[in-house]
């Protein structure tokens, strides 16, 4: 299936297609509370982490994926140096799971980040996302080591971009 994905300005997105494909990723998912939610997917604050890239489905413009990449220097960045970056927030409707959307979002935003001049991209996952960390070892991501947060076990991945 193809999907239209790019680089979306804050204004080209509705802040309730970021609260629906957020919940339903993460909340729906078990990956984390309706409460925590309110505040770490805020739509204001996850426009604001970094440069935000969409996946639609073309026929009806549906927001049906999405993904950040996290320059070092944005308040958002927890682990990455100077000509680093982050993935944060992968994110693909349960309707289009299967179908290489998680895929071409990573693949997309390393494309991205290399494009952007960063050497480095750093993404953690929960341990559970089993599926997620497939997919990151798939694109080349190592395994670095475990740390916890929150009472969550959180697995980081780096990929070198040069």
């Amino acid at each position: 299936m193809d999907f239209t994905i790019q680089l979306t300005n804050q204004n080209e997105i509705q802040d309730a297609e970021i609260s629906t494909l957020l919940n339903e990723v993460y909340v729906e998912g078990g990956y984390c509370t309706a409460e925590e939610a309110k505040t770490v997917f805020a739509p204001k604050a996850v426009k604001q982490r970094g440069q935000l890239l969409t996946a639609r489905e073309p026929s009806s413009q549906q927001l049906v994926g999405m993904i950040i990449v996290v320059p070092h220097d944005s308040p958002s960045s927890k682990m990455a140096k100077e000509g680093e970056c982050e993935m944060h927030l992968l994110g693909v409707a349960n309707a289009y799971r299967g179908k290489q959307l998680g895929k071409q979002l990573v693949q997309t935003s390393i494309e991205f980040a290399k494009a952007q001049g960063h050497n480095k991209m750093i993404l953690w996952t929960q341990a559970p996302m089993k599926t997620a960390q497939a997919l990151y070892e798939k694109a080349g991501f190592a395994y670095q080591s475990n740390f916890e947060k929150n009472g969550r076990t959180f697995l980081l991945y780096e990929k070198a971009l040069s």
